[in-house]
């Protein structure tokens, strides 16, 4: 059953979300959200709002470089944060004592956040560092960054939120200003707090830190519909790699679609531990790959539903790409199989909300994205599945992207 949330907002549009755990632990998780992500980014400029994550944790007015994260460690909370397609997630973990501490340095980033230009060159050495090791010295991470320049083509998913790695070399501290000017603003981020607290000491805290900050400039308005494929494209890479990889791509609806749900449930049946029919078929009984997964992928805009498989060495691709797309055409789950994962699904989901770092993942992912509405109906989905379910989704993987990498 899903924790009971309260909700407030500031006269300066930004949202605070209390989420009461009472277990006892005196333990709880800040979360600012930023409703930006790459998807809003720009062709040559991409890239940038992972980068701005970077430099979140750099000196600010009152502030020195570095100073961010030894508070937090001095209280003996952790921190952390992550950009995605479609938004951008910090936390810290603390002792529900320090509650105004960890608003006040959620608070003082984004008000007073320094940028300098000597700060954000040597950062850029950091990223470059990390799309060379996340991509073009990690043969699946490239190959799932170049499934996204071909699945998507219109969309800001062509590209993942590591950015081109030309772009990245060619950023000036202005575009990275700018951007922080438009997206940083109360009005375009939420406040989370998950755990043992009490909803109007977090309104009262966000109320001391955040109500003076301004709003200074207008949201841009995006538009954005992928074009539906023509027909499945298949592209080969060359790289150097001890295996071959397949992956494959398959355009689905957006996060709050109700075929969502079915897709979730396909992939636990797909590629749920050593029993996923994915690894039973092709790693144990045809012995074909060595690692086999598929996800769904819930986006703001059109998601995708994503396969990717290592090969074992002989095993020609082409044969491993046609048995996965067999499998997803083709699959007829039994009514033993829809009970137990109908069952698994559920214990998962309620095991998920025992802690505040998942709760707050959890719920935070939804309300980035903007609409609750999935995730309060969840399990009462889930119990509705049906077997006719499955058969409607098969339209999605009839068209689709596939990339053999090879050396």
């Amino acid at each position: 059953m899903l924790p009971k949330f309260y909700e407030h907002k500031l006269e300066n549009g930004l949202e605070i979300i209390a989420i009461p755990m009472n277990k006892g632990s005196n333990v709880i998780t800040s979360n600012i959200f930023y409703k930006v992500g790459s998807r809003n980014e720009i062709l040559g400029k991409t890239g940038i709002a992972h980068m701005l994550e970077h430099m979140n944790f750099k000196s600010t007015k009152n502030l020195k470089e570095g100073e961010f994260d030894k508070i937090v460690k001095s209280l003996g909370g952790v921190d952390n944060a992550s950009t995605g397609f479609d938004y951008t997630h910090y936390y810290i973990k603390t002792s529900s004592t320090y509650l105004d501490k960890t608003f006040y340095l959620f608070s003082e980033v984004m008000a007073n956040l320094n940028l300098t230009d000597d700060e954000f060159q040597r950062e850029r050495k950091v990223v470059y560092e990390e799309r060379l090791w996340r991509v073009d010295n990690n043969p699946i991470g490239y190959l799932y960054f170049r499934l996204f320049n071909n699945t998507f083509i219109y969309h800001p998913y062509h590209w993942t939120p590591i950015g081109f790695k030309d772009d990245i070399l060619n950023w000036t501290i202005d575009d990275i200003r700018e951007f922080h000017s438009i997206y940083y603003q109360p009005k375009n981020a939420f406040l989370l707090v998950a755990g043992d607290i009490e909803p109007n000491e977090v309104f009262k805290s966000a109320e001391k830190y955040f109500s003076e900050i301004k709003n200074t400039k207008e949201l841009p308005r995006f538009h954005f519909n992928e074009p539906e494929l023509d027909g499945d494209k298949f592209i080969e890479i060359k790289r150097e790699t001890q295996v071959n990889i397949v992956a494959l791509a398959f355009h689905i609806p957006s996060f709050n679609h109700e075929d969502q749900i079915i897709l979730s449930a396909l992939t636990e049946m797909l590629s749920s531990g050593k029993s996923g029919i994915l690894k039973e078929k092709l790693k144990y009984q045809k012995e074909l790959v060595s690692e086999i997964y598929a996800y769904n992928m819930e986006l703001i805009d059109k998601g995708v539903y994503l396969a990717l498989a290592v090969c074992n060495p002989g095993i020609d691709p082409h044969k491993v790409e046609k048995e996965i797309k067999k499998i997803l055409l083709n699959f007829k789950p039994t009514k033993k199989l829809l009970k137990k994962i109908i069952n698994n699904t559920k214990l998962d989901f309620i095991t998920s909300m025992e802690s505040s770092s998942s709760v707050s993942n959890i719920f935070g992912d939804y309300f980035a994205k903007g609409d609750i509405t999935p995730l309060l109906n969840y399990e009462e989905n889930i119990s509705k599945l049906k077997l006719q379910d499955f058969e409607n989704i098969k339209k999605y993987f009839e068209k689709g992207v596939s990339i053999i990498l090879r050396n």
